[in-house]
């Protein structure tokens, strides 16, 4: 008889693997706002306080300049309704009643390559009036069409390659280290 060994149903009890990336680590830290889902992940169901950022290095950049511009807009949110006492009570009145929406700022729940593409998911924030909230929505956007052109594994230019997976590589990172190695001269 095989005996089943008992599974543990915590969620997520072990360290988790991609805090080893001392590039996503600095990333997290440096935008604390934009990336709190990760720092308090019981506060926030969200994919990236469980795996990380799932993308190539390469495209670090470009996820950093995103993160420094949506960083600005939510500092800036944040001290705005530090000037209004009221309406943080009144905001804290809703949430303790159950009538505020979920989370009060926006913030980043994932971050990913999909069919080649950076996607980069966002809930949005109650205390978020829809001017910024369209900036945001550009500055994502920007990163997106941005990321087409770069090489996920580099940096480097780069340009989508489709077959069996699609990624955005460049030459030098999509061509076997075979091919570039010279022809072996037998003398």
């Amino acid at each position: 008889m095989k005996t089943v060994e008992p599974v543990d149903t915590e969620l997520h009890p072990k360290p988790r693997l991609w805090m080893a990336n001392s590039s996503q680590r600095e990333l997290f830290s440096r935008f604390p706002l934009f990336f709190r889902a990760v720092h308090h992940p019981e506060s926030y169901l969200a994919n990236i306080s469980h795996f990380g950022i799932q993308c190539g290095v390469g495209w670090y950049p470009i996820i950093e300049a995103l993160a420094r511009d949506i960083e600005v807009e939510l500092r800036t949110l944040w001290r705005e309704q530090l000037q209004f006492p009221e309406q943080i009570a009144q905001m804290d009145r809703a949430l303790l009643n159950g009538r505020a929406a979920y989370p009060t700022l926006p913030l980043c729940t994932d971050i990913t390559q999909v069919g080649g593409e950076l996607e980069v998911v966002l809930l949005n924030g109650q205390l978020c009036p829809p001017d910024v909230e369209s900036r945001i929505r550009a500055q994502v956007q920007i990163a997106v069409t941005g990321a087409q052109h770069v090489c996920e594994s580099c940096g480097k230019p780069g340009e989508l390659r489709t077959g069996y997976w699609y990624r955005v590589y460049c030459n030098g990172c999509i061509t076997p280290a075979a091919d570039l190695a010279p022809p072996e001269s037998h003398a």
